[in-house]
């Protein structure tokens, strides 16, 4: 009997330890939950001082992958952590900050754990300029609008300007077709007009305007260029029309017509 009774007192006396145990721990994690704001203070106050002292500070930057991006817009950004912790960085509140800016795709950033932050800027690459409601965009080869130009003199703008509803959607392919036509390097183009969603009409400097079939834009360019080195200069001059829509017989359209 009496055996029992000592288990029995050992039994309840272990009890009342892990309850105790268990009760400190929830009172523990209550006082810390509820000056959780003091301790994170405490806690970056020690690191900064901690970096103070042994030079671990954020004094320089390295930025690179700018183009259309200003480099003051970047410093700018991040001017205000000048002599933080490099422990202390918030790289998340940077990268945000740094995002405003229309032409970053993506930023990379990582330190050398001593002073230096690097700051590596993706930008979105601009194909063409969008002309709508009177405005012109640059945008990408997705066709994602990525800014506004205020550019007012296109004449030598290596990038071409496309009209018409979705053109800025369906410009890559033609802009290739372009490309493997060296038409570019021949012809200065004024703009590209998306017809009703469906064919393109290619406008030049020189008043002249081809109509490029829906079906074959690539043939109708092809067929072009071969009329164009066959007529004399005086013809070239006086034909302002060059319908190519129907790739096995072109229509031109002269000046006095």
């Amino acid at each position: 009997m009496n055996n029992i009774n000592r288990r029995r007192y050992v039994l309840n006396f272990r009890l009342l330890i892990y309850f105790c145990i268990f009760f400190f721990l929830i009172f523990f994690s209550f006082l810390i939950f509820l000056n959780k704001n003091n301790i994170i203070l405490i806690s970056k106050n020690l690191i900064q001082n901690f970096s103070e002292n042994f030079q671990y500070q954020f004094t320089t930057f390295d930025i690179s992958g700018l183009e259309k991006i200003e480099s003051k817009f970047v410093e700018d950004k991040i001017q205000k952590y000048i002599d933080s912790s490099i422990f202390l960085l918030p790289l998340d509140q940077i990268n945000n900050s740094i995002k405003e800016n229309n032409w970053v795709k993506e930023i990379y950033l990582n330190t050398n754990f001593k002073d230096t932050l690097f700051i590596r800027i993706e930008e979105y690459k601009p194909i063409g300029i969008y002309y709508f409601n009177d405005n012109y965009f640059f945008f990408d080869e997705n066709g994602k609008i990525i800014d506004q130009t205020y550019i007012t003199d296109f004449s030598n703008q290596s990038l071409i300007i496309f009209k018409g509803n979705s053109s800025n959607l369906k410009a890559n392919s033609i802009i290739n077709i372009l490309k493997n036509n060296d038409f570019k390097k021949k012809y200065n183009i004024e703009n590209l007009e998306f017809v009703n969603k469906r064919r393109w009409d290619i406008n030049l400097y020189s008043d002249v305007k081809l109509l490029l079939s829906e079906e074959d834009p690539n043939k109708s360019i092809q067929n072009f260029i071969k009329i164009q080195n066959k007529l004399s200069e005086t013809d070239i001059n006086n034909i302002k029309i060059y319908d190519l829509r129907n790739v096995k017989k072109t229509i031109l359209i002269n000046l006095n017509d």
